[in-house]
């Protein structure tokens, strides 16, 4: 039997294949639930923009997570679905040791939430000297980093210490990565990629639970209409 450091509740990321080995759909989320006798897995059945994407028996996927701050993956395939009450599972067969990767990009998860920040160009700035923490919103938030709206422009390699306003106040410090100028498109000049540098694992945790409640919300909306 193949091991992991999986536990109940432990929020995933799905990356599906093609017979080709392509990938064929944008990363999913999901959450583990148990591993039965002989092995296999079951899972939450993945969430896409709201909704149960159907995974096909046969259908080969990665899954991927984190545990105390480093990330894991593994090479597994979807063998069956069923239905527990309103819980949609999908069954998968792990097919290779799950292996250590390095740091990459999370499932983004497009909302619009609140958030106070502060720019400053050097990393070793002292608090004090960072200046006023601005009103901005979210445009996209991530484990990794977050998209947000401003006014202002920074240079690409710049700081960002904020507080992002979820369930609870979520203190990190970013770096620009990019910074796209959208005055045509809404009332902000600018989309900022802020890439986390400094987070807690607890933090970065409770964002990805987040992401992944507000589209247990979105799917439910839609079993209700």
């Amino acid at each position: 039997m193949i091991k992991t450091k999986l536990t109940l509740g432990t929020k995933l990321e799905l990356e599906l294949y093609d017979a080709n080995g392509d990938k064929i759909v944008p990363t999913l989320i999901s959450q583990f639930e148990a591993v039965l006798p002989d092995g296999s897995m079951e899972i939450l059945s993945p969430i896409l923009e709201g909704r149960i994407y159907p995974v096909h028996r046969g259908t080969n996927l990665d899954v991927i997570y984190e545990k105390n701050g480093d990330l894991y993956r593994f090479a597994s395939q979807a063998i069956g679905r069923k239905l527990e009450g309103n819980v949609h599972l999908l069954r998968i067969k792990p097919l290779s040791e799950e292996e250590k990767i390095q740091r990459r990009y999370f499932f983004r998860f497009n909302c619009v939430r609140d958030l106070d920040y502060r720019v400053f160009a050097d990393r070793e700035t002292k608090e004090e000297e960072r200046g006023d923490y601005l009103k901005g919103i979210t445009k996209d938030i991530s484990g990794g980093g977050i998209c947000l709206c401003s006014d202002i422009k920074p240079e690409i390699g710049w700081y960002v210490e904020g507080k992002l306003h979820l369930n609870q106040n979520i203190p990190f410090i970013g770096r620009v990565v990019r910074a796209i100028n959208v005055h045509d498109r809404g009332k902000y000049i600018y989309e900022i990629g802020i890439e986390f540098v400094d987070i807690t694992n607890m933090n970065r945790e409770r964002i990805i639970g987040y992401i992944f409640e507000e589209q247990r919300k979105l799917l439910k909306k839609g079993w209700t209409k």
